[in-house]
């Protein structure tokens, strides 16, 4: 004779309407409140509530203004006294877990320089 063993059928993943991502979202705003007493209130996990709060900043109108301040360059042809003459490159050094890295960019290119830190850091 064989046993039939059942196994229970799989959780399935929840999907959450707009609406109530935004009011998640909106109760994590609240002075008092913090995300992982809000997930907790909702039976979430609290890295989904953060992505949750990472894409409606990225919606948000104005989410694509960089975390910095940008700040006014020296015309290339009158360099200020404390700037080098001899600097024709913008260098950026960003920590990462595998040591630092360093990118080096022309001057004469520092728009594009902007809309690449812009891209990467949103």
């Amino acid at each position: 004779m064989s046993e039939l063993s059942v196994l229970a059928t799989p959780r399935k993943r929840r999907r959450f309407t707009a609406a109530f991502k935004a009011k998640v979202v909106e109760a994590c705003q609240q002075s008092d409140a913090s995300v992982a007493g809000v997930a907790l209130e909702h039976s979430l996990s609290a890295n989904l509530v953060h992505k949750w709060i990472r894409d409606a900043r990225r919606r948000k109108p104005g989410g694509d203004t960089p975390p910095f301040d940008l700040l006014p360059m020296a015309s290339p042809l009158a360099p200020s006294a404390t700037q080098h003459q001899e600097t024709k490159y913008i260098r950026l050094t960003i920590p990462h877990s595998r040591g630092p890295v360093t990118v080096e960019w022309p001057v004469s290119a520092a728009e594009s320089c902007l809309t690449m830190l812009r891209d990467l850091l949103s």
